[in-house]
């Protein structure tokens, strides 16, 4: 078998197709038994509970992470770099200025996140109303 693209030296047994497609689909999943079947092992279980102990699988793991958050940290730099220039850049109109300060300042956590309201029923509270509309029918019975 050739070497595999993730090998990370020569002295270490390269990593099969099937180990590297384990290994990307546990950076996206987080979970080993999910991308073990995902990979194409014949039993998932089985094969995630060991590949998340192997040493060579872990190390692969880390250091794709580390590729990943690099690049990740490249392409923020590079955002943050280029809505600077558009802020501070005297010949943008006010509203593009305005607006990139905006997006730099979300980005720096300047503004507290938008407030979300969840609100919760009991399961009692439909069967309630539903017994309250079968006791007082409308008395319209053609609201359509």
């Amino acid at each position: 078998m050739k070497s595999s693209p993730m090998s990370f030296s020569s002295s270490s047994k390269p990593l099969t197709l099937r180990q590297e497609r384990f290994i990307l689909e546990y950076i996206e999943t987080g979970n080993a038994t999910e991308s073990a079947r995902r990979a194409g092992y014949a039993n998932p279980n089985m094969h995630g509970a060991r590949m998340i102990v192997n040493d060579s699988i872990k190390r692969h793991i880390d250091l794709k992470r580390a590729e990943l958050m690099s690049d990740t940290e490249k392409k923020i730099a590079w955002l943050t770099a280029k809505l600077t220039d558009e802020a501070t850049d005297k010949g943008n109109g006010d509203s593009t200025r305005v607006r990139a300060l905006e997006i730099l300042g979300k980005i720096y956590g300047a503004y507290a996140p938008e407030k979300q309201e969840v609100t919760t029923y009991s399961s009692t509270f439909f069967a309630d109303i539903d017994d309250v509309e079968q006791e007082n029918p409308p008395e319209n019975n053609d609201l359509h």
